[in-house]
């Protein structure tokens, strides 16, 4: 399950230790489920193309998540489509006009308790694909999703 690859190898490594002590035993004891997210619809897996920004506000201490574009949606993470309520989602870094690069964030997706999306979140799956058919592989959008600093 991707959800013990990627996700918790993601928490493990691109967190720091406050950030791990959070995160990292929710996910190992499943009581949240994630997947990472990278890949977008127009660039595939070159990260340096990558549309979907974070800009910080230092006066909020809140990234906002945003998918510019139809080619900016994520696509294809692992068990997105109707599993995982959190994700490591890889997205350009904004902070007073100047991009810092490809950043890691983690994001709540889905309500832990109805597990319906979070205000901002277009998630849902790909369908039928070649391949890997039992994998509910999704597609996750962005529409001014507020995340903490912590995150």
């Amino acid at each position: 399950m991707l959800h013990y690859g990627m996700f918790t190898f993601s928490l493990a490594t691109l967190t720091n230790d406050e950030q791990r002590a959070e995160w990292l035993p929710r996910a190992l004891n499943c009581s949240i489920l994630g997947t990472y997210a990278q890949t977008e619809m127009g660039h595939g897996t070159y990260i340096r193309r990558l549309e979907t920004t974070a800009t910080y506000d230092p006066k909020t201490k809140e990234f906002t998540l945003h998918s510019p574009t139809l080619t900016s949606y994520k696509w294809w993470p692992g068990n997105l489509g109707h599993t995982v309520n959190y994700a490591i989602v890889m997205a350009q870094l904004f902070s007073l006009g100047e991009n810092h690069g490809i950043q890691p964030f983690i994001v709540q997706l889905r309500d832990e308790e109805t597990h319906k999306p979070m205000r901002g979140i277009t998630i849902g799956d790909i369908g039928n694909k070649v391949g890997f058919g039992t994998v509910n592989n999704g597609y996750l959008a962005f529409s001014n999703v507020k995340v903490p600093l912590k995150n």
